[in-house]
């Protein structure tokens, strides 16, 4: 298996949710779990939604196309906001 282009930090942003910029809702997507993710290459947020087998949420910068891949499993967080370094 291929590493992930990102270290995902864990504890989320440190910011208030009322500053960030979230990406808004569209009709295929508003169903669809997903995580926020602020990348610090280019200073975008981009969602990344839950691979075909659910093992992993996945995605992608959407400027520059470095990859993130967070795993799935027992003893995750329920955090929804994350920042790529």
């Amino acid at each position: 298996m291929e590493d992930p282009d990102y270290i995902l930090d864990i504890n989320g942003l440190p910011v208030e949710n009322d500053q960030l910029q979230i990406p808004h809702e569209t009709k295929d997507n508003k169903d669809k779990k997903c995580l926020y993710v602020m990348f610090d290459c280019c200073g975008v947020y981009q969602h990344i939604y839950k691979n075909k087998a659910g093992t992993h949420y996945e995605g992608r910068c959407p400027k520059c196309l470095r990859l993130v891949k967070v795993a799935i499993g027992p003893g995750g967080t329920d955090q929804r906001f994350f920042h790529a370094k």
